[in-house]
């Protein structure tokens, strides 16, 4: 009987840490401009513009003089433009610094975060660039699958 509590309590911890990991940051409403270390070194063009997610197509706009400054998106962006509405997934950027950003919906989750800075690390083409091959996102995706695995064994 004892083994059978041990193997259900396992398996609590390991939805509880699912639900955890899976459930996102409710609480950011606003989009935020993230400091990625992986796209240091990126370029992209001033006018580089790519949606990871479709819904958010229409939602970067041009400035209009009534608009006033968002320091917040204001390194990640082009000065002409704006964002109008929160971000679904990431959008990844150009600005007048001649560098690659992440633009997404504030998060503290550090998974989330490294989501965003992963996509625009592709979709700015970071891999030719850098000449790296990143390859540790899917290292640690497997050690935990076989993590959780062994624990529900």
């Amino acid at each position: 009987m004892g083994v059978f509590r041990i193997r259900v309590f396992i398996l609590y911890i390991y939805f509880c840490c699912s639900f955890l990991y899976s459930v996102p940051n409710v609480s950011g409403q606003d989009n935020k401009c993230f400091n990625c270390t992986e796209l240091v070194n990126c370029k992209a063009s001033q006018y580089f513009l790519k949606y990871v997610d479709s819904a958010d197509k229409n939602k970067v706009v041009l400035k209009t003089p009534a608009d006033k400054a968002d320091p917040i998106l204001e390194k990640c962006l082009d000065e002409g433009f704006r964002i109008n509405d929160t971000l679904k997934g990431t959008l990844c950027s150009g600005s007048t610094d001649g560098l690659c950003h992440a633009i997404g919906q504030a998060t503290g989750s550090q998974s989330v975060l490294f989501s965003h800075c992963g996509n625009c690390y592709k979709e700015c083409d970071c891999y030719n660039q850098n000449g790296i091959d990143r390859t540790e996102g899917a290292i640690i995706l497997t050690m935990s699958l076989a993590a959780f695995y062994t624990l529900i064994q």
